[in-house]
This record gives structure tokens, C-alpha cells and sequence, in this order.
């Protein structure tokens, strides 16, 4: 009868440690849920914020890129001088490492243009109707 025993206490420890590491999971599971929902409460409080500054600066960046690309039309414009020098300072530490990878085509450069289209890029995908800031706040 003994050995009879063995596996009926192999079997109560085995079900108690299952139980055991079936509330831990469960209870990790829990913590993660709430760091889940943690997060969520985080994100609707923070995406009205963030887009709110982030549609200014997108057409302010916007327009300094298609004020880059009439210069480029003009070969007498100095960047230099103002008002122009208000469109090169925020456009030129974007389109100096483009220039590298994207040489100009017939001498035309064309580097403000895809400044133009990875802005508006961003701006659709973050703000957009269907944008990830706008995900959030639903």
C-alpha cells in the first residue's frame, strides 16, 4: 500500500505547485495589465500634448522646406543674409547628410523636396485621420 501513497503525495505536490505557478502567472499576467493599461492612460494623456506641438512645428517645417526649394531656383539668393537665413537654419542640419547620400540631378538639388515629402510623411502618419496620435486618444 505504501507505494500506492507515493504518487497519490507526488500527485498533491505536483497539483499544488501547478496551482502555485498558475497564480503566479496569473498575477504576472496582472501586472502586466495594469502596466498595459499604465501605459494607455499615459498615452491619452500625452498624445493631445504632443499634437499639439508637433502640427506647428511639421508646417513651420513644411514651409521652410518649400521656401528651401524657390532659393534653389535662384542662384543670385544669399542664405546668408535674412530673411532666408530664417528657412536655411532649420532645414540645413536635415538636408547636409542628404546631400551626401543624394548627389544634385543636372545640377539641381533636389534634397528639399524629399525634405518636403518625409515631413509631410511624418505628419500624416503621426497626426493624420488615421495617425498614431490620433489612435491613442481613442
Amino acid at each position: 500500500r505504501r507505494p500506492a501513497r507515493a504518487p497519490a503525495r507526488a500527485l498533491a505536490v505536483a497539483e499544488a505547485a501547478g496551482a502555485a505557478q498558475v497564480a503566479g502567472v496569473a498575477e504576472v499576467a496582472g501586472a502586466a495589465g495594469a502596466a498595459v493599461g499604465d501605459v494607455a492612460s499615459i498615452a491619452e494623456t500625452i498624445a493631445p500634448t504632443l499634437e499639439s506641438v508637433l502640427g506647428p512645428f511639421f508646417a513651420l517645417m513644411s514651409v521652410a522646406f518649400i521656401t528651401r526649394i524657390v532659393m534653389s531656383w535662384d542662384p543670385k539668393i544669399r542664405d546668408e543674409s535674412m530673411p532666408w537665413l530664417l528657412a536655411v537654419l532649420p532645414t540645413e542640419p536635415v538636408l547636409a547628410p542628404m546631400r551626401k547620400i543624394i548627389t544634385p540631378i543636372g545640377g539641381v538639388d533636389i534634397t528639399p523636396i524629399i525634405g518636403v515629402a518625409t515631413i509631410s510623411f511624418m505628419n500624416e502618419i503621426l497626426l493624420g485621420p488615421q495617425g498614431i496620435l490620433k489612435l491613442l486618444q481613442r
